[in-house]
């Protein structure tokens, strides 16, 4: 599995909405996305929707699609092959991605489509947060920090651009402190979906092995510090956590953060 995402491209995708919450009648209104593979932006799709209800006049003023923009527009059913097709063999990322997907996944379940929930992911400003030292962690003030142009924010093709080039940027700085592969970024900064789950299951059944036959082992480890390697004989181990000792100094470690293990 973890081979298998080296050879997948990267899409970038946001949403625009009529509102906050998709599960109270809230819809989509427009798609931007960009597919990227070896760091080159190859392909796009951005489509306005009609989210069939209004946009009230204060969603609009922040995102500036109107009634009018939408009214002659496809309705999610008449794109989503097509967006579907867009995300095929990728690792799906976005700027705060847990609230795109959900409604992604809340327009796919009202056509009766299945949900995206064993898709590989990035979660970019989950990467912001725990690479970057700052005080706000908006979309805007991390393209400023990083020297990112963002002409027109709040507007889905944009913000799916904006987004892969701060993935970029922070991956430029990664890989500085040692953090080069994919599967590490996916490993550390996506979301605890099915997925995850299922990409974490060898390197549990490898721990839970050192626990039984007590081996000590060196963990190489995603700190908020950097990257850092504990050696300490693990005790216990959950699908989150594994805990440990070494001498009198007792190591919680989280499962999502370790890039790597072998015995000593």
């Amino acid at each position: 599995m973890r081979s298998l995402l080296r050879d997948l491209s990267l899409v970038f995708f946001d949403v625009e909405t009529t509102g906050l919450n998709p599960h109270e009648e809230d819809a989509i209104c427009e798609i931007g996305a960009v597919k990227m593979k070896e760091d080159v932006i190859i392909d796009t799709f951005q489509t306005l929707i009609n989210p069939k209800r209004e946009i009230p006049p204060y969603v609009s003023s922040i995102h500036h699609i109107y009634d009018e923009d939408v009214k002659d527009a496809p309705y999610f059913e008449d794109i989503a092959d097509k967006f579907l097709d867009f995300l095929k063999d990728s690792i799906i990322c976005g700027y705060n991605l847990s609230f795109d997907l959900s409604f992604l996944n809340k327009e796919l379940e009202r056509i009766n489509y299945p949900l995206l929930e064993n898709s590989p992911t990035i979660d970019v400003l989950k990467m912001a947060r725990r690479s970057l030292k700052l005080t706000r962690y908006s979309l805007a003030y991390v393209c400023a920090y990083l020297g990112v142009k963002a002409e027109r924010l709040h507007r889905a093709q944009e913000d799916a651009y904006l987004t892969s080039q701060i993935f970029l940027k922070i991956r430029k700085e990664l890989k500085k402190r040692g953090i080069m592969k994919i599967e590490e970024l996916v490993s550390l900064f996506a979301l605890p979906n099915q997925f995850l789950k299922n990409f974490h299951q060898p390197l549990l059944a490898f721990l839970k092995e050192c626990i039984e036959e007590k081996f000590k082992i060196k963990v190489r480890y995603f700190s908020y510090k950097g990257l850092v390697e504990f050696t300490f004989l693990p005790k216990l181990i959950s699908d989150d956590f594994i805990l440990g000792r070494r001498e009198k100094e007792e190591i919680r470690l989280k499962i999502t953060r370790i890039l790597g293990v072998e015995i000593v």
